[in-house]
């Protein structure tokens, strides 16, 4: 009977099993048991901490698969004693999933670490069967004695206070590794990921702030996002099977050309977010032999950069299906479209036989964007969809999930101008076989913002 009760409790939430230890002293026994422990809460009450010391206290810590904790401040001398604590009922041998976020009194994520996760936890047998690691706001300094960690299949790390070398040395030891998520963790200079990992296929590092190099010999890795404010040497080895790629610095567009075909021959979707290009994309001679998809975002466009060169990407692309460009364009790239659509005269290039489907969003009456659009109808035969989006591309109206379209001023300005420029010089150059599609300000929104 008991071992029903238990089959009974496994399957109740967190609440509603401690409410039924109420009940009978069966439920009781069985509730000590529960498997999942998720304590969270958006607004910060005096009690809340009380109340997960009171649930753990009352817990036989036997069972335990999964633990997502969020603590709150304020922090004092009994805090490090009072999580340590918490967290010795809870990991142990045959839990499966950890998670521990710290907030600070504002209920923010802690960008100091105030708390050192106590690695001995994972030693003795607890740490073999986890097979998720989440930490968020604490220093974690992985060490001889950390034990093993040989079911460990995604770790994330954010704001996270590690070294180089202290990961390095948890990553030896995680061999069943597939996911990274390395988030704010300002400590890493260098980050190295042995070929002992196998099974990894995701890496993604945002925002460490002293991280300049990258070398990865894991042979398997698929998708890569790296996001920063700097850009990083990166070493993915010669026979590198990223597929995927996402990419955000300051001349990314730069780099992501320069350096890509190269480093990742098998490369079949690229995004890159560049947050300042200094030069145009260069033209070079190398290739994505496989590449697909192209998207292309951010605030990239300095007084000198010429936005056509991104034809270079179109050119480097011979299996290129998807082209994606969200433009943001300052008053200083603002050359406005002439009237006379003789001055745009044809320039030579290549033939995007694969190329199906095209879209530009905040599309803007510059002459640079129109040679570019003209560029590809030109030379893209099999081109499918050519959508042309003279809003700013956020969630409309029409999408049912806000009250009413988001517009800046600037864009309802040059939205009829826009609109001309592609009427004028790139509506009678759409084949017969390809759907142009236009988005438009809704007039609804329109006459509300104006």
């Amino acid at each position: 009977m008991q071992n029903i009760w238990r089959h009974v409790c496994y399957f109740l939430p967190l609440k509603d099993a401690a409410r039924a230890t109420c009940v009978s002293r069966a439920f009781r026994s069985s509730w000590r048991c529960h498997p999942n422990l998720t304590f969270s809460k958006r607004k910060i009450t005096g009690d809340y901490n009380s109340r997960i010391d009171h649930f753990l206290a009352n817990h036989s810590g036997t069972g335990v698969k999964t633990l997502s904790l969020l603590f709150y401040g304020p922090y004092s001398a009994n805090t490090s004693y009072c999580l340590d604590g918490w967290l010795q009922i809870a990991v142990a041998p045959g839990i499966e999933e950890l998670s521990l976020t710290l907030f600070s009194d504002s209920d923010q994520l802690l960008d100091k670490a105030k708390y050192n996760f106590p690695c001995s936890l994972l030693s003795d047998g607890r740490g073999n069967s986890i097979r998720e690691l989440k930490l968020v706001g604490c220093a974690f300094r992985p060490t001889v004695g950390i034990g093993c960690t040989r079911s460990l299949t995604n770790l994330s790390l954010c704001f996270v206070h590690i070294t180089g070398d202290e990961l390095g040395f948890l990553l030896s030891k995680s061999l069943a590794l597939e996911r990274l998520d390395l988030n704010s963790c300002s400590e890493i200079a260098s980050l190295k990921i042995p070929s002992l990992l196998q099974r990894l296929s995701y890496l993604k590092v945002s925002q460490c702030s002293m991280l300049q190099v990258i070398e990865s010999k894991a042979p398997n890795i698929s998708s890569f996002h790296f996001v920063g404010d700097q850009q990083v040497q990166l070493f993915l080895g010669e026979s590198s099977q990223v597929k995927e790629i996402f990419i955000s610095h300051s001349c990314a567009l730069h780099y992501a050309r320069a350096m890509l075909p190269s480093t990742t021959p098998n490369l079949e979707t690229l995004d890159i977010f560049s947050t300042g290009e200094m030069v145009s994309t260069p033209m070079l001679p190398s290739k994505f032999l496989h590449l697909k998809t192209i998207t292309i975002s951010g605030w990239i466009f300095s007084t000198t950069y010429n936005l056509f060169s991104l034809v270079s990407f179109l050119d480097a692309s011979p299996c290129l299906e998807t082209f994606n460009l969200h433009t943001r364009i300052g008053s200083q790239n603002h050359d406005l479209i002439f009237e006379d659509p003789s001055h745009l005269g044809r320039i030579p290039g290549h033939c995007y036989d694969n190329l199906r489907r095209v879209k530009i969003t905040r599309f803007f009456s510059t002459k640079l964007l129109v040679e570019l659009t003209c560029h590809i109808l030109e030379n893209a035969p099999s081109l499918e969809c050519l959508t042309l989006d003279i809003t700013d591309g956020g969630l409309k109206c029409s999408d049912k999930r806000i009250r009413k379209c988001y517009m800046s001023k600037a864009t309802l300005v040059e939205a009829p101008k826009a609109l001309e420029a592609i009427q004028t010089h790139i509506a009678g150059k759409v084949l017969s076989t390809t759907k142009l599609n236009i988005l438009e300000p809704c007039s609804r929104c329109n006459a509300i913002n104006i």
